[in-house]
């Protein structure tokens, strides 16, 4: 039987990925399980951004937001071989958001993360800065910035620097059962592989209940919201450098972003599933997004002009509202008594936030760990 582990992490997204890295910089013994490939889900399915959430301070979420926004400009500078600034433009008519609320929104994402490597947000004609994209009814918008990133090599990234510092990555592997001691788990791979940790985490994103339930067997005190989002990818919609946050009649935003020199990524919808397994998009979300561009755009497209389409299952908070007002922040459920090893189920996220929360983790893990922990230090060394 192996040496025990102080951290076993199930899960090989984002969040597993960051909290392997951040572990095994710190010395701390550590190993990552993953049923399939490193970052081919969730991780992989994002609209590919790193951004503080402008959306979300309709929702007071100022705290999120503040977060992401210094998050930002740490992934900006530990990551920047796989990132780029990129400004967006926000459409305006007078049936949308007013002005002043989108002023005010703007004026509060400029300052709400501290010091900004990034251009302060501004008024602009669209007609005179991007002439022939937008209809002609479209004169006036706002421009801002937020940072594009390859999602699946930011995990790939972390899985790599995770390995050089010392962690076991094992991928396609399934664990089959799970025993939970006094001082630690015992953990049966489906190659009859058998690994032992000090402390579990559980960050499974959409399956961490399923993972919970049907792997680990203890009951889920926590409640997610499996919401569903598709987008689509055509040729590329307009040569400018620019990327458009569309606001739709129901509150909702629509991204159009420039993808691979040649294509634009649309996306995304929010539809509530009860399965994260084989997400695929609905012939309504399609016609969702091609009607959110037609209105928006001169170069009109229809279901022949889609090359390829993705979706993504994002596991939500459950607190009962709709699904485009649930908080994207993440919470940590510590599973403990002085009978048995600790468990950390670890609920909700999103990618901008991913380092943040695994430099959380160790900190909330540390009275569990026997060991001294070494400072915090992913926010400063590169990718």
């Amino acid at each position: 039987m192996d040496s025990i582990f102080d951290i076993i992490i199930i899960g090989g997204g984002i969040n597993g990925a960051g909290i392997a890295r951040d572990a095994a910089g710190r010395k701390i013994k550590v190993c990552l399980i993953e049923k399939n490939n490193i970052g081919s889900a969730t991780s992989s399915w994002s609209t590919k951004l790193i951004h503080g959430g402008l959306r979300y301070l309709e929702n007071f979420e100022f705290k999120l937001v503040r977060e992401s926004l210094k998050e930002r400009e740490i992934i900006k500078f530990i990551a920047q071989d796989i990132v780029r600034p990129l400004p967006f433009i926000i459409p305006h008519l007078p049936s949308q958001r007013s002005k002043w609320i989108i002023k005010i929104g703007l004026f509060l994402y400029d300052r709400l993360g501290g010091k900004s490597s990034f251009p302060k947000s501004k008024k602009i004609n669209i007609q005179k800065i991007i002439p022939n994209i937008l209809k002609s009814n479209f004169k006036e918008g706002f421009q801002y910035y937020d940072l594009q990133v390859d999602d699946k090599k930011l995990v790939e990234l972390n899985i790599n620097d995770a390995k050089k510092k010392g962690a076991l990555i094992i991928e396609n592997q399934k664990i089959i059962e799970v025993k939970r001691e006094k001082n630690y788990w015992i953990i049966k791979l489906s190659n009859q592989k058998i690994l032992k940790s000090k402390i579990l985490i559980n960050a499974t994103g959409p399956w961490i209940n399923n993972v919970l339930k049907d792997i680990i067997k203890i009951k889920s005190k926590k409640e997610i919201r499996l919401v569903k989002g598709s987008h689509i990818i055509t040729k590329k919609l307009y040569d400018q450098n620019y990327a458009f946050t569309l606001q739709n009649e129901d509150n909702r935003v629509v991204f159009v972003i420039p993808f691979k020199q040649e294509y634009s990524l649309i996306g995304t919808t929010e539809i509530e599933v009860h399965s994260p397994e084989n997400p695929k998009i609905e012939q309504s979300e399609i016609i969702y997004l091609i009607n959110t561009i037609n209105k928006f755009f001169k170069k009109q497209i229809k279901n022949d002009d889609i090359l390829d389409t993705y979706s993504g299952v994002r596991p939500l908070i459950e607190d009962y509202k709709e699904a485009s007002k649930v908080t994207r922040d993440y919470i940590f459920d510590l599973n403990i008594n002085n009978s048995f090893a600790p468990l950390l189920n670890i609920y909700g996220g999103k990618l901008t936030t991913y380092r943040k929360l695994s430099e959380s983790v160790l900190n909330y893990l540390k009275p569990y760990l026997n060991k001294k922990i070494l400072y915090p230090w992913t926010h400063k060394e590169k990718l």
